[in-house]
């Protein structure tokens, strides 16, 4: 058992899925608590509205959850990842310019939509890695999106306190998700290099 957790920790895919899991899971609880108080003292909406809006994100980032399954079990996951950080990327970067009330919903309904398929998708890849330590990983992974939910609220609320507005915070949320993009593609073209890969025998 020891031994086969040092082999785990070793292995830098646990890091990256755990980086991915902690940006997926760890947006949607960050702006479940962030919103409602936000777009009260930002946008001057009601508490009532606001609490609605904040429903519709956490709606459909939840029951968009199974379609990242869904898609993962019909397409390489990793591509389908691309896309999530890709969107995270941009989604983050239009918050950061703080735009109007309109714009502002597209951007927070793109990060609930990339969180939910994230979210389902991320754990479809521990199996295909770590056939034999799957259960191991996937508690890490799901440690680190509890840790995702818990600082992104507090770097915010430090940021908006030393500054005055959240465009930092968005904007180094949107560097994050780059880099893990640049990892999924590296990832992917690793896969292509390495002969019986795990993910072409899946699909």
């Amino acid at each position: 058992m020891k031994e086969q957790m040092k082999a785990v920790y070793r292995n830098r895919l646990l890091w990256f899925f755990s980086l991915f899991y902690f940006i997926t899971f760890g947006a949607f609880v960050a702006f479940t608590i962030y919103l409602p108080n936000f777009l009260v003292n930002h946008y001057g909406l009601t508490p009532v509205d606001s609490g609605l809006r904040t429903a519709g994100f956490i709606a459909l980032a939840t029951f968009i959850r199974p379609v990242g399954g869904w898609l993962a079990d019909r397409m390489n996951p990793l591509i389908l990842l691309m896309y999530v950080f890709a969107g995270f990327t941009l989604s983050s970067i239009v918050l950061a310019f703080s735009p109007g009330i309109e714009m502002y919903t597209v951007g927070v309904l793109t990060v609930a939509v990339c969180a939910g398929v994230g979210n389902g998708k991320i754990f479809k890849l521990v199996p295909l890695y770590f056939s034999q330590q799957a259960g191991i990983v996937n508690g890490i992974v799901a440690a680190m999106g509890g840790l995702g939910g818990f600082f992104p609220p507090l770097i915010l609320a430090m940021v908006y306190q030393a500054t005055g507005q959240y465009a930092i915070g968005f904007m180094a949320l949107s560097e994050v998700a780059l880099a893990s993009f640049v990892l999924v593609v590296w990832m992917y073209f690793q896969d292509l290099r390495n002969t019986g890969n795990v993910l072409n025998k899946s699909m």
